[in-house]
């Protein structure tokens, strides 16, 4: 969204217009301050070889999948993608960077449900579904997002989803910062990840981590 903002703030004249409003509050828009999302700026600016150099843990073994959601791909134009190409793989290159494999499935690009699960809790619902069963049914023992929505409605949801569609999904939901923990050392408590609604023992047993 705030890349977004930042795309049409490239236009002087609207620019204009935003800057006349805030200078009631003797404020200025200039575009100095780029937007950046914490996945990009480890993939583009720290980069692969200071990455690997931080990593105490590695993840060897573990299959995920990865899960952008759409508002990191969305709108492309905003996000610079035509620029960038390497942000349409970078959640899947930083899964190998910490000796995770990657398990690519086709809907990690698509919405997890959660603009509708307020208004259509049953489509809503049926996306979590879809999706975390699918991930599952490929093999991978977790699905990782860098989104705090996504993580939300695919991790707080899936129960109930999986009594929509008929299965018992059980597919811990591993949010971006977590994963980055514990490849770096942190605990599996410090990171929260005894808090989630679909239990991560079984994901973490997979590390000869304790829960």
């Amino acid at each position: 969204v705030m890349s977004q903002a930042e795309y049409r703030l490239e236009d002087e004249e609207y620019r204009a217009q935003i800057n006349e409003t805030l200078a009631e509050e003797g404020l200025k828009y200039t575009g100095k301050t780029p937007t950046r999302h914490i996945l990009w700026i480890i993939v583009e600016e720290i980069g692969e070889k200071k990455f690997k150099a931080l990593v105490k843990r590695q993840l060897e073994g573990l299959r995920l999948a990865p899960f952008y959601g759409c508002y990191l791909v969305r709108p492309s134009k905003a996000l610079k993608f035509y620029e960038k190409p390497e942000r349409e793989t970078c959640l899947e290159d930083l899964t190998e960077w910490v000796g995770a494999t990657v398990v690519d499935f086709p809907g990690k690009t698509a919405c997890c449900g959660f603009p509708i699960v307020t208004i259509n809790e049953k489509a809503s619902l049926k996306m979590v579904g879809n999706h975390t069963s699918t991930a599952k049914d490929l093999g991978a023992a977790a699905m990782v997002t860098p989104c705090p929505l996504c993580h939300l409605n695919l991790d707080g949801f899936q129960s109930k989803a999986g009594k929509t569609i008929g299965s018992q999904i059980n597919l811990p939901i591993i949010h971006l910062p977590q994963l980055l923990g514990l490849a770096l050392g942190i605990s599996p408590e410090k990171l929260r990840l005894n808090k989630h609604i679909v239990s991560t023992k079984v994901f973490l047993s997979e590390l000869a981590l304790q829960p």
